[in-house]
């Protein structure tokens, strides 16, 4: 019984000692592989572009010229680096677009002006120029990391908006100002990564 007990405690303690090598063996191989650095594989941005129906001024409230169109599109850089362009729908338009590797694009407005306005059935007396426009900086802009994490941009992002100023004009005055004044491609943004 005795030799029996002795074989069993040095079997026993073989086992234990074959379990530490086996734990202490796998922080060897650890140290030997380090982890990849995360590094940058691509960017995100979430576009939104919308205008207001009522647009608020000094007096009150005025509409949107930029409704009175017959056609607004937007042109935005894919994840291709190709010129999409889409349908602005009801005064709202957004877009999630991944950049791979690099960050080169812009938003731009195509416009059909109207031919003819109707002067005497529109439902407001002014009109004015307004809209919401997404990204505004770089806080905007999520980086795309090669463990697939995503975090705000901080630095390298350039985002330039370059929305038109706020102007009211009477409805007697309209369609001059939209043929003279409105352009039928406007450049609403440019975006990239400044190395």
């Amino acid at each position: 019984m005795k030799k029996m007990m002795m074989t069993l405690s040095a079997s026993l303690c073989c086992m234990m000692t074959i379990t530490v090598f086996t734990a202490c063996g796998g922080d060897d191989n650890s140290n030997n592989n380090p982890p990849e650095p995360t590094k940058i594989v691509g960017y995100q941005v979430d576009y939104s572009l919308e205008f207001p129906q009522e647009i608020p001024f000094e007096w009150g409230s005025c509409g949107n010229m930029y409704l009175l169109c017959d056609k607004i599109e937007v042109g935005y850089i894919d994840g291709n680096g190709q010129e999409q362009r889409e349908v602005v729908n009801n005064g709202k338009w957004t877009k999630s677009v991944t950049y791979k590797n690099s960050l080169n694009g812009y938003l731009k407005l195509y416009l059909t002006k109207p031919a003819s306005l109707d002067v005497e059935s529109l439902p407001d007396d002014y009109y004015g120029i307004k809209m919401n426009l997404l990204p505004k900086s770089k806080k905007d802009v999520m980086v795309i990391y090669s463990d697939g994490t995503k975090e705000e941009a901080e630095d390298g992002i350039v985002v330039k908006p370059t929305i038109p100023g706020s102007i009211v004009i009477g409805k007697d005055n309209l369609q001059r100002y939209i043929d003279e004044k409105i352009k039928s491609e406007i450049e609403l943004m440019t975006i990239n990564v400044k190395f």
